[in-house]
């Protein structure tokens, strides 16, 4: 099992896309923590360590770029994954105001790139360091790798 012993904590606001991701990182063998806001996410953060956290871009009260600022400065070490419908924010995953993100995913996403990018947050590989994903025909290169 890949993510034997790993805690991932999961903010997302659409309950239905939140329970699947929960589901293919738990079979994984992820231990997996849910957050339905931002504000939800920071509170989780507050309580315990996670190997990796997986953010939906918008979301209510506290969106992920606003909880990936924050997780920077107190959490610094903890890799935060973006995950976003937006085509236009996932192209500009190299920028500057996504350059904290360990990875930028583009929703809808494949099983096996959720899996290969969790999978390289938890284990500690650096960003630089990832090999690309594939998603679709288009290969791409997550959060300025």
């Amino acid at each position: 099992m890949d993510g034997y012993g790993k805690r991932v904590l999961i903010a997302e606001d659409d309950a239905a896309l939140r329970t699947v991701v929960c589901v293919i990182l738990s079979e994984a063998g992820y231990n997996v923590y849910e957050a339905c806001d931002g504000l939800e996410a920071l509170d989780a953060l507050k309580k315990r360590r996670y190997d990796a956290v997986l953010t939906d871009y918008h979301m209510p009260k506290l969106d992920g770029l606003e909880l990936l600022d924050v997780a920077q400065a107190m959490w610094p070490h903890t890799p935060i994954i973006l995950a976003s419908s937006n085509a236009l924010l996932t192209e500009q995953a190299g920028h500057n105001l996504l350059a904290p993100a360990y990875a930028v995913l583009p929703k809808p996403f494949d099983p096996s790139d959720l899996l290969h990018t969790v999978r390289c947050a938890t284990r500690g590989v650096p960003k630089e360091l990832r090999s690309p994903i594939q998603t679709g025909s288009v290969r791409t290169y997550p959060a300025a790798a």
